[in-house]
């Protein structure tokens, strides 16, 4: 007799809308897709699509649903489906492309990718994902708000610059665009003292935040930053997803004599990458540990931006290892991660 192990449906949302694929896991037929459908990224579009699996399912009694972590887009059915007892399982998308691979398409579309999501929650046992806890939002907010203010004054003092060397520059012009510069300052430290109130307001963030800056270089602000953008690292399970996450990992091109460059893949969170970098140079500045790390790693190839890249990396695996850990920073650290 057959029996339906699992049921899942795969997610792959855009902006405006997203395909769902029913997958089932018989012990008969093993991996099957039953159905393809495009709905409305929307409240309407989310009971349009339940309605649908309920009709086209073989089982609902084993019902999953599994998408990607796409920027926002992803958030608000996550939350309804969650809402309404599913267990939900939402993937970094590097994990969602690496299965893909592994099933040999030779095409790739939205309809495709809801195929691939359907076969891997069906396939594997992932971990069931929960709301994060507010705190982590609202510390999102904020430190992109932070960032987007500290983009346009650098860019207004940039042209601030250019207008004080250039030729008989207009004082009404420079007038208003220093009171600007200012105006900016205000609002990035307000900002800032949003942030540390925050986190002085949650005791288990404050605790938490304490190991990571305990770390030579890494301030508040940075902390806050890596915290907001992992969820409090609720959706990484080990390091290589962190890195890969962060943009950080490694991506190495060859074909047979032929040897490509190493360099970092830049296709994960820009946030935590632009927040490490500052910090990064600082480090290896001011630390003995760090600074001998990333003249080994630079090591006469005249790329310094090689060893920043990897003191950003090794700051980011620490911050992840204190965090889960409970610990404060200790040298032992570095070495462990160096070894």
């Amino acid at each position: 007799m057959e029996q339906t192990i699992r049921t899942n449906v795969g997610l792959d949302i855009s902006k405006d809308t997203y395909w769902a694929t029913i997958t089932v896991l018989s012990t008969s037929q093993g991996i099957k897709n039953l159905k393809s459908e495009e709905f409305k990224n929307s409240k309407a579009g989310f009971r349009m699509m339940e309605r649908w699996v309920k009709e086209a399912a073989i089982s609902t009694s084993a019902l999953h649903f599994t998408m990607e972590a796409t920027g926002v887009y992803h958030e608000r059915i996550a939350h309804y489906l969650h809402d309404r007892q599913y267990p939900v399982h939402i993937v970094l998308p590097n994990r969602a492309k690496k299965f893909a691979e592994s099933l040999d398409a030779r095409s790739k579309t939205d309809k495709l990718d809801s195929k691939a999501l359907g076969r891997f929650g069906a396939e594997r046992n992932l971990t069931t994902w929960y709301p994060s806890n507010p705190i982590f939002k609202e510390l999102k907010s904020l430190t992109r708000e932070r960032a987007t203010f500290i983009h346009h004054r650098t860019q207004l003092k940039n042209n601030l610059h250019a207008l004080k060397h250039s030729h008989n520059p207009n004082k009404a012009t420079l007038k208003l665009m220093e009171s600007t510069v200012k105006e900016f300052d205000k609002n990035v430290k307000s900002i800032e003292s949003e942030i540390i109130a925050t986190i002085k307001g949650n005791d288990e963030l404050r605790r938490k935040i304490a190991f990571m800056v305990s770390i030579p270089g890494v301030g508040v602000i940075t902390a806050a930053v890596v915290a907001a953008e992992t969820d409090g690292f609720s959706m990484i399970g080990n390091v290589r997803q962190l890195c890969s996450y962060a943009g950080l990992d490694i991506v190495i091109k060859e074909s047979g004599k032929w040897k490509g460059k190493s360099k970092i893949s830049k296709k994960g969170n820009s946030h935590i990458r632009a927040a490490l970098y500052l910090p990064s140079l600082s480090t290896i500045r001011y630390s003995q540990q760090h600074k001998a790390f990333y003249e080994r790693i630079v090591d006469g190839k005249k790329k310094p931006k090689i060893g920043i890249t990897a003191v950003s990396r090794k700051l980011l695996v620490l911050m992840y290892t204190l965090w889960k850990n409970e610990e404060k920073y200790e040298d032992k650290h570095l070495l462990k991660e160096v070894a």
